[in-house]
């Protein structure tokens, strides 16, 4: 508030007025409710200017009789009571707001009755001495009984004792409850409990439904006043044309914020009537709060038998959307499974910008995760071609020692027939034992230099390929089966416990085979030299 301007301050009073002078009843209302408040947003010196301007000279006493249109008096009506509300501390103003509680001035009598109920609930310090004049000389009933009902309440025993007869004549008894909306009093709470709890269709039951729920909610009997209205709700279902006296009561409820009334106020969620719903909806926030009502919603739609999403996504529209959408954000990651859900389609059914980027930004996780997996199986078969190219190395390292051993061989033979040519000008000789004796130091050259090795290498690697083989397996079955319950949790449908179990018992059953695996034939075979080594250390 502080941000608004001294201009900005004056427009909105300009335009409380211009709502209050139009001819749709709805602008007067909201103008009425905003200057009730008498909050900053709004230049109260310059609404009281052009109020009293328009009350002397557009919507003066008497002009809708000259011109036979009694919409100017009605609308001197709304001016006077806003005029009156906010006349404390002002002394035209108050001035004003008095001349027309006289009736020789004003001879409308709406137009007294608010102008008298603007100095009660604007606490003008002029007020008690108003309501003394008017509570005896006025002849209008409504007007006399709305001084009446204010002096009883400032501990008048002669006034309070004129109400409590009043109240109980049925000639008499519509004008001391409508008084009490304005101005409630402690002694005659169960008075009108009673007038409500028959529910009868009629003004006086209307009336007497608004002044329960104008009880303080800090007084004592603000039990028995929820109690008396929920008791009245339940009577006026299945009955459209009481559906304006079941709204009255619903907000009502509100007003006495009785928490044992919430379960009642959730049925009427899924009512047809959008302003039965509106109501119901506010009035739970005002008793539980916006977290806790929208808990509670979420618990309903997710034990309720019937589909009732929609009915509660629609009433959770009367709400902060924002705030609302933040709630079931919360609650679809910490609740239960069955919240969750809830709390999903209710956010579904909330729409909305706020509701939309929601699921827009759940829908971007899927995407996300679903990168994940990709970047995860890339990694496997990285690892497996990887893998593979280790065991071709291996293979190629077997192969050059082959073609390696089999030069040196023939580079052997040829250097000793070579010497023997040359040292006895004969091959016979080499024919006939050196071959033998060369093939024979070869083959033990061969056999312990080059054979063992090579054959421990080309084992080596085939037990790495059959290890390597194993992990992969073992790891492409893990990453399914985390695949598939990641999925699983990311679905509309809320997850079970026994699905959550079956997940688990699948990777149990993983890590079990991959253990139990028989590994004896990966294992390398040990060589000639180490088997004699073995050997030899048993005697030694």
């Amino acid at each position: 508030m502080n941000n608004i301007t001294k201009q900005d301050r004056v427009e909105a009073a300009t335009s409380i007025f211009n709502s209050l002078i139009s001819d749709r009843l709805a602008d007067k209302y909201k103008a009425a409710e905003i200057a009730k408040n008498q909050s900053d947003s709004f230049d109260i010196p310059t609404l009281r200017t052009l109020v009293i301007k328009a009350v002397e000279d557009d919507f003066y006493a008497g002009r809708e009789e000259e011109e036979e249109d009694w919409s100017i008096a009605r609308t001197r009506s709304w001016l006077l009571g806003v005029l009156a509300r906010i006349s404390a501390n002002d002394e035209e103003a108050t001035k004003v707001a008095i001349k027309h509680v006289d009736a020789a001035v004003e001879p409308y009598n709406w137009a007294r009755y608010w102008s008298l109920e603007g100095l009660i609930t604007g606490k003008n310090s002029a007020a008690g001495e108003v309501a003394k004049a008017t509570a005896s000389t006025d002849e209008d009933s409504m007007v006399s009984m709305l001084a009446t009902a204010f002096l009883a309440s400032r501990n008048d025993k002669k006034a309070l004792s004129r109400i409590r007869k009043n109240l109980t004549n049925e000639q008499t008894q519509w004008y001391v409850v409508r008084a009490l909306r304005d101005v409630p009093i402690h002694s005659t709470v169960e008075a009108i409990c009673k007038i409500v709890e028959k529910a009868d269709y009629s003004d006086v039951t209307y009336d007497a439904i608004m002044a329960l729920g104008a009880i303080p909610s800090d007084w004592t009997h603000s039990t028995i006043a929820s109690q008396s209205l929920s008791g009245c709700i339940t009577k006026f279902r299945g009955a459209p044309w009481k559906d304006g006296m079941r709204t009255g009561a619903i907000a009502g409820l509100g007003n006495l914020q009785v928490e044992s009334s919430g379960p009642l106020l959730i049925e009427e969620l899924a009512d047809d009537n959008p302003a039965i719903v509106r109501s119901a909806a506010r009035a739970m926030e005002k008793i539980l709060g916006l977290s806790t009502c929208v808990d509670r919603i979420v618990e309903a739609t997710s034990k309720s038998e019937l589909s009732l999403t929609d009915a509660y996504g629609r009433a959770l529209r009367w709400l902060d959307r924002e705030a609302v959408a933040e709630e079931l954000e919360a609650l679809m990651l910490s609740g239960s499974a069955k919240q969750q859900g809830a709390a999903r389609a209710l956010l579904s059914e909330l729409g909305g910008a706020v509701a939309f980027e929601k699921l827009r930004a759940r829908t971007d996780v899927m995407k996300q995760y679903s990168q994940i997996l990709e970047k995860a199986e890339d990694k496997i078969r990285q690892l497996f071609e990887n893998s593979v190219k280790e065991a071709q190395s291996g293979f190629h390292i077997a192969v050059i020692m082959d073609v390696t051993v089999f030069a040196v061989g023939i580079i052997l033979i040829l250097g000793s027939a070579g010497y023997t040519l040359f040292a006895t000008g004969d091959l016979a000789t080499w024919a006939g034992v050196g071959l033998t004796g060369g093939i024979g130091v070869l083959g033990v050259i061969y056999g312990v230099l080059i054979a063992n090795p090579r054959r421990q290498v080309r084992e080596s690697v085939d037990h790495l390929m059959r290890v390597k083989m194993l992990f992969l397996a073992y790891l492409r079955r893990l990453h399914q089966a985390d695949q598939a319950y990641s999925r699983r949790l990311l679905d509309d449908e809320p997850i079970t416990f026994e699905q959550v179990k079956g997940f688990s018992d699948a990777i149990g059953d993983i890590m079990r085979d991959t253990v139990q695996h028989d590994l004896s034939k990966t294992e390398p075979k040990p060589s000639t030299l180490e088997s004699a080594e073995v050997e030899t250390d048993g005697r030694g």
